[in-house]
């Protein structure tokens, strides 16, 4: 499934758009995209959308209730609070620390694909490395993790907005719940003396005030869902990618001092960016061209559009692993950019760059693997890899 074709016709013909049907406006021109995303006249307003009454009923449901506080889903003042303390969890020196160990995570996970001479990249390699990651920055113990990778999954329906089945709303529900029994736990167990480590600064301000535990539970679930999702979609995207283009691969396994890996990250998650939509609410009135977003209307930013915007990418259908200066929209804007952005683009280059090295002949069984049904988050459901 291409949606860039698409895409590109809305661009082109009505880059500022209203939807009847979805009673809000589509972007997708970069710069307005830009704008929207970092502009002080536009918030998340969840209050707005769960007030509306087709909505009422999903919002009801526990693991809607569950995860409302999360920073996604946070304005100000919540948001600059709680995004305070999450970002201790991405502090340069704890990521310096990190790099070495996630080198080991990928070179362990990799080792063990080549001794079978196979894998699917997504579910041995692109799940396992970030969630792996999470666990250690949580010090979450080993026999604890099984249960936290089946919630870790169950709670990804949720961010297709097509209706869930009752099968789908009760697993949802189960891992939002699963996941809250934990943390809570773990909580308690911590009591007045907690550890030193990221999750000991967590409760630690629980205990002074600072975060609630609704907002500890509902962003422990955050940090492994949103980053996680990402991180697969960009291997399984960006492997995709590179093999539809061999000969960007290849320019790749020919830079022996990795010179151009960093940028080729930035042009993997441009081309084929897993995450395709950010919402946001106008708090006023503001106008964009010749069009006026009245306040209350929701406005939907198409970041799979903005990456391929001709007016900011030179050629931009073309994979180029040695594009300069690439600066894509896959993390958002403004105080809602990911916070884990870092993190994904690390484990990518120590991910990719491992199988440049240590697989430079590998080949996919299907350059036309089956895409996940999800209208906001884009990836393969599985991508087989032989080496």
């Amino acid at each position: 499934i291409d949606p860039y074709p698409a895409l590109h016709r809305l661009r082109s013909l009505d880059p500022v758009h209203w939807s009847p049907s979805g009673y809000c406006w589509i972007l997708s021109r970069y710069q307005d995209i830009k704008l929207v995303l970092g502009d002080k006249r536009f918030a998340i307003d969840l209050p707005r959308l769960m007030a509306i009454p087709a909505l009422r009923a999903v919002f009801a449901e526990p693991y809607n209730q569950i995860i409302r506080t999360q920073l996604l889903s946070s304005d100000p003042p919540d948001h600059p609070r709680i995004r305070a303390l999450f970002q201790r969890a991405v502090s340069p020196p704890r990521m310096e620390r990190l790099r070495r160990r996630i080198q080991e995570i990928v070179d362990e996970l990799l080792g063990a694909a080549l001794a079978r001479g196979g894998m699917d990249l997504i579910a041995d390699f692109a799940h396992a490395l970030p969630f792996r990651v999470i666990c250690e920055i949580l010090n979450i113990p080993e026999p604890d993790r099984p249960p936290l990778a089946d919630y870790t999954h169950a709670m990804m329906r949720p961010t297709d907005p097509t209706p869930m089945s009752h099968k789908e709303t009760a697993e949802s529900n189960r891992a939002a719940l699963g996941f809250a029994d934990y943390f809570l736990r773990c909580l308690q167990r911590s009591g007045a003396s907690p550890g030193d480590d990221f999750f000991g600064e967590l409760v630690a301000a629980v205990h002074a005030g600072t975060l609630s535990q609704q907002e500890f539970v509902a962003n422990l679930i955050l940090l492994f869902c949103a980053g996680h999702d990402t991180v697969i979609n960009l291997f399984g995207n960006g492997m995709l990618a590179l093999h539809r283009h061999p000969r960007q691969w290849q320019l790749l396994v020919e830079d022996q001092e990795g010179a151009l890996l960093k940028g080729a990250i930035e042009e993997l998650l441009r081309f084929d960016t897993s995450v395709q939509i950010g919402r946001r609410t106008a708090m006023e009135d503001v106008q964009l061209g010749d069009r006026t977003i009245y306040a209350g209307q929701y406005v939907l930013c198409l970041l799979g559009a903005g990456n391929r915007d001709p007016e900011v990418f030179a050629d931009p259908d073309r994979l180029n692993v040695t594009r300069k200066n690439v600066k894509p929209l896959s993390f958002g804007g403004g105080i809602h950019h990911c916070l884990g952005a870092q993190l994904a683009r690390l484990e990518g280059e120590l991910g990719i760059g491992a199988l440049l090295r240590r697989a430079p002949e590998l080949t996919l069984e299907t350059l036309e693997p089956e895409w996940k049904q999800n209208t906001f988050v884009r990836g393969v459901k599985e991508l087989r890899v032989l080496f």
